[in-house]
């Protein structure tokens, strides 16, 4: 006797465990069925295996029926696609090349918006630029078309607004930096080409009023854009 209480011991000993009396269910290990597990292995090792030799048998007759005359008709059919494909991808770079380079180059078509000098005076210019003209320190002549450099700057002015407002983004910008400033400096300098007509009232106006104007002689501007359409 201990002192462990011998009673209870031997009251137990020999009694089976409640997990020892548990059945085990056959062909399963910690719940895993075993057998469904290798018949599945079985079946899909059964499938290579039969694809394995299908494929074997394919080889085997496709290698049979290519004799060596038709593996060379192959061949000669393969390379005559590999230069006509090659070739085509040749022409389809060069077209895109060209196209792209006609783009490139390609300019907007500029039609005329004023069909004359005197036109885009009148209509334009003397409108936009306006100053106060006192014949002292500013000077300019309404029948501004009697004076032959006068005519010759505003042309000047005229057609490269008329070639720079095809530029949407910086054209008329250049324009007033690059020409309308530089000539219109010198057209209303008192020592310009206006100074002979400094003194004349219908030379003068006043802060913000359009520049001087007088219609010039019938015909002597014609209209540049009817025979642009001829």
């Amino acid at each position: 006797m201990s002192d462990w209480g011998e009673d209870e011991y031997t009251e137990n000993a020999g009694q089976p465990s409640a997990a020892t009396d548990t059945p085990r269910s056959p062909g399963r290990v910690f719940g895993l069925d075993i057998g469904g597990l290798a018949g599945e292995y079985v079946d899909a090792a059964v499938k290579a295996s039969v694809r394995k030799q299908v494929n074997n048998v394919a080889t085997a007759a496709v290698d049979e029926a290519l004799t060596e005359e038709l593996l060379e008709s192959l061949r000669q059919r393969a390379g005559q696609a590999a230069v006509a494909a090659v070739t085509e991808q040749v022409e389809a770079n060069e077209a895109a090349d060209e196209a792209q380079d006609d783009e490139g180059e390609a300019e907007p078509e500029e039609t005329l918006y004023y069909g004359s000098v005197d036109e885009f005076v009148r209509e334009y210019l003397r409108n936009v630029y306006r100053r106060a003209i006192n014949g002292r320190s500013r000077v300019w002549a309404a029948r501004w078309w009697e004076y032959d450099e006068a005519v010759i700057r505003l042309e000047a002015l005229w057609r490269s607004w008329e070639h720079l407002r095809m530029d949407p983004s910086t054209g008329m910008s250049a324009w007033w930096r690059d020409h309308a400033d530089h000539h219109m400096a010198v057209l209303l300098d008192p020592d310009g080409p206006f100074s002979s007509a400094a003194d004349a009232d219908e030379n003068k106006s006043k802060k913000g009023q359009p520049l001087p104007y007088a219609p010039p002689p019938a015909g002597l501007f014609t209209d540049q854009r009817l025979s642009e359409q001829h």
